[in-house]
């Protein structure tokens, strides 16, 4: 009998600091997540849920707050499931934040590592720099062998084709590709492109995918 694969399914945002008390985010629920663990336990197949803080209620849900607590929980994981199918839904952030700059009667100051930003700024300015894709790592930093199932979410006239090439780069078994405007539902592999016409039967594709994988 063919052993089941394990299945991580990660959803929300992490946090990205800017001070003591203030973060960035996305606006990520998890639901897909959500949605995907709600269809794969009726097919019988249990999964792990690991979800941002400000996501949805999830009944089991491992909860992470920034990306590097997302990080430790994705490589603890896969060290235990190295041939576990990740489902990756979460928007993780693209950016981190290296200086917050604090401008006052024509004066500027750097925030200091773990200070909260004073009221009554004239102006805050937050420099971010571009940080490394997380599902770009799964195989060479975490060392997963198992199925990438990705996701793609940008403007309609170019999301299929992003989505294309992320599956290629990080050899994924496929990607949900979703437009902003709503106008395109895709699961894109190594084959080509199966469109839907709603978010239900996409997200029936995608568990058919994954229980397969």
């Amino acid at each position: 009998m063919t052993l089941e694969r394990p299945i991580l399914l990660v959803g929300g945002a992490p946090r990205v600091p800017v001070d003591a008390i203030r973060h960035l985010t996305v606006a990520a629920t998890g639901t897909t997540a959500l949605a995907l663990q709600t269809k794969l336990r009726q097919l019988g197949r249990a999964c792990q849920l690991l979800l941002s803080l400000d996501a949805a209620p999830g009944a089991g849900a491992t909860r992470y707050a920034d990306r590097e607590a997302l990080e430790e929980a994705m490589a603890s994981w896969i060290a235990k499931h190295p041939d576990g199918c990740v489902v990756m839904s979460a928007a993780v952030n693209d950016y981190r934040v290296t200086r917050v700059e604090r401008w006052e009667g024509g004066e500027v100051r750097a925030l200091r590592p773990g200070e909260k930003l004073p009221s009554g700024a004239d102006e805050v300015v937050i420099r971010l720099r571009q940080d490394s894709k997380l599902i770009d790592r799964l195989r060479p930093s975490f060392g997963l062998r198992g199925p990438i199932i990705g996701f793609k979410y940008e403007d309609a006239a170019t999301v299929l084709a992003s989505a294309a090439a992320l599956c290629s780069r990080v050899k994924a078994a496929c990607i949900a590709a979703n437009s902003l405007c709503g106008s395109v539902l895709a699961v894109v592999d190594a084959e080509g492109v199966e469109r839907h016409t709603s978010r239900e039967s996409l997200i029936e594709a995608l568990t058919s995918r994954i229980a397969a994988a």
